[in-house]
């Protein structure tokens, strides 16, 4: 049997892959508490609920074609699943040149607080790159 961190820390996880990286923003229901609170002091932001999750992530997707997340480390006790994380998109190329190639864009920590499997709460520190 899984123990409760070790599902929340799950739980990121597929957040992170099927949400941010496939776009399957139809999890976002099943992901995020109704009453869920995202704070994101660079950019000043508060999130609340699905509905704001849903509308940051369509935001990060079209600003970043080819966005993905990659969890680089993560640690998780009880209720809350700490995640460090770097965001790549793809850089120019194409056509007669060489093939896109990944850029960071962005690269920070999480740390989300999950009740009944759904994310309730999240503060995220990050810090994003110009592009070269």
């Amino acid at each position: 049997m899984q123990s409760v961190t070790e599902l929340n820390k799950f739980k990121v996880v597929l957040f992170v892959e099927a949400v941010f990286n496939q776009g399957r923003l139809e999890l976002i229901d099943e992901l995020v508490a109704a009453d869920y609170l995202g704070y994101f002091p660079p950019a000043g932001t508060v999130v609340t609920g699905p509905t704001g999750v849903h509308q940051l992530v369509s935001a990060h997707r079209r600003a970043h074609p080819g966005l993905h997340v990659k969890i680089e480390d993560q640690v998780a006790e009880d209720d809350r699943v700490v995640t460090q994380w770097l965001a790549t998109t793809l850089g120019p190329g194409g056509a007669a040149g060489p093939p896109p190639r990944r850029i960071p864009c962005c690269a920070g920590i999480s740390i989300i607080r999950l009740l009944a499997g759904k994310q309730v709460d999240s503060r995220t520190e990050c810090r994003c790159f110009t592009p070269a």
